[in-house]
């Protein structure tokens, strides 16, 4: 029997699934029927990841804008949260908030009816913002709901933030159905992705200033105000998905943007991957939150699951090979990456060797404790004894499970360490979504039931592979 979902889609929407024989086969909100199949291996969570899910979930259902009046009503704000000082509005954010509220619903912490009710108000304003060919600015101002910060004009137009965006709403299109699924899909259809992907070398533009340049005009800047390039390997994988698994024929790009990206390869201690420059820890974590790749490759045969435990392997080797240089670090204290600094506020240099491209690491002493625990897929046991070391260190727990950083080389106060006093959304949000997907594989299975997600995996030529493998038992 066709899925019920199915037939409350626009026609043009029933066309394209019923057109690549993406029907789902019952009234279960997971097909059994996906052509990249998630392997069920539930996994119970310890009380202490029990403890920061709950949290991480309370951030982003609390944090929530519900002021009707409010032209930004129903978002979800997750930058800075607990400094008390002006925060602009992620776009990203609300992908990691829709997949909060279905965690929340699954788990019994909220009415499936609030859930519901509160996704549809976010859609509707993100629908109501300004958009340039589908895609939103970075930042929103909370209070005018336009482009944001305090200077306006450094906010560049994104494809990554409206990626992120788009792959926590199609997860709830979903698990909802309804009207969350026809916004959502009214959003993506949209989206223009081959406007945002350069003609020539054909990687996805790093971003866009379309109406006015910033104060520091980028390098390279076009006459439309593109610039950069997502060229080499990074966070980005979701965006050549996406891009692929389009509605719109006109606005997809096909498998040659995807096997432009470049793939630099450095090893560290044994273990050999393929590198992004800032080696950060998120940039092997990030499409993993929501794609499964445990068990498909790509027709080079790459497995990007095997390589971020690779990845998450060096960098816990490069915390306890410096530990006697840069106090604070070890076995347990590790996963450098993006996050609040106590020198610089928030920097992007913290990172683990190797690294590549010119690259710099910070290294003053500064661990995010997401960092190690979105590695949980991929090496469960470093990540829960990291856990369990973290929630021991003073001062480091709040309202809604760990803070953002620490470091017990700058600013920190004797054995007690600097902490970083705030959230940050999407830092909490990959914790969030790796502690579920290692427990249940939730959001995982939903994103590979969709059509359109499996259509772009399909494009890029990505098979599946056999024996399935499952999520590592601890």
């Amino acid at each position: 029997m066709i899925d019920r979902r199915v037939l409350r889609l626009p026609f043009s929407f029933r066309a394209l699934i019923w057109s690549v024989c993406f029907l789902h086969c019952s009234d279960s909100i997971f097909s059994t029927e996906s052509l990249y199949p998630v392997e069920h291996s539930p996994q119970k969570l310890t009380p202490l990841m029990e403890r920061e899910l709950r949290g991480c979930f309370e951030f982003f259902w609390e944090e929530w804008n519900d002021d009707p009046n409010s032209p930004t009503y129903g978002m979800s704000n997750g930058d800075y949260v607990g400094l008390n000082r002006y925060s602009p509005i992620p776009i990203e954010h609300q992908g990691f908030y829709f997949t909060a509220v279905i965690i929340g619903v699954e788990r019994g912490w909220i009415s499936r009816e609030d859930g519901e009710n509160r996704i549809i108000i976010t859609l509707k304003t993100l629908k109501s913002l300004k958009r340039i060919n589908g895609f939103w600015y970075h930042f929103i101002d909370p209070d005018s709901g336009k482009r944001g910060w305090k200077d306006s004009h450094n906010i560049e137009l994104s494809n990554a933030s409206a990626g992120t965006m788009l792959l926590g709403a199609l997860a709830a299109a979903e698990y909802f159905g309804g009207e969350i699924e026809k916004l959502t899909y009214e959003l993506y259809e949209a989206m223009d992705w081959k406007w945002f992907t350069n003609p020539v070398t054909k990687h996805p533009y790093l971003a866009c200033y379309p109406e006015d340049l910033p104060a520091k005009i980028p390098s390279g800047i076009n006459k439309d105000g593109m610039f950069g390039g997502w060229s080499a390997y990074s966070e980005h994988i979701f965006l050549y998905i996406l891009a692929a698994g389009a509605p719109r024929k006109e606005f997809a790009t096909g498998a040659d943007s995807y096997y432009a990206m470049k793939s630099y390869k450095g090893s560290y201690k044994g273990e050999e991957f393929v590198m992004c420059g800032t080696g950060a820890a998120f940039t092997y974590q990030w499409t993993h939150a929501f794609i499964d790749f445990r068990n498909i490759r790509d027709k080079l045969g790459r497995d990007w699951f095997t390589n971020s435990r690779h990845a998450g392997l060096a960098a816990r080797q490069y915390a306890i090979d410096n530990a006697h240089r840069i106090k604070g670090l070890g076995p347990n204290s590790w996963g450098m990456s993006a996050s609040i600094s106590p020198t610089t506020g928030y920097s992007g240099k913290y990172g683990s060797h190797p690294i590549g491209a010119g690259h710099k690491l910070l290294e003053d002493g500064t661990v995010a404790p997401y960092g190690s625990l979105s590695f949980l897929p991929f090496m469960p046991k470093e990540s829960i004894a990291a856990l369990n070391h973290m929630y021991k260190i003073p001062g480091l727990v709040g309202k809604y499970g760990l803070y953002d950083a620490y470091s017990y080389q700058t600013k920190a106060r004797g054995d007690k360490p600097w902490v970083a006093k705030s959230y940050l959304g999407i830092d909490k949000g990959l914790v969030l979504l790796m502690f579920e997907n290692y427990s249940t594989q939730l959001i995982w299975r939903l994103l590979h039931q969709n059509a359109f997600i499996q259509q772009g995996l399909q494009v890029l030529q990505f098979k599946q592979t056999l024996p399935i493998r499952s999520i590592e038992k601890i």
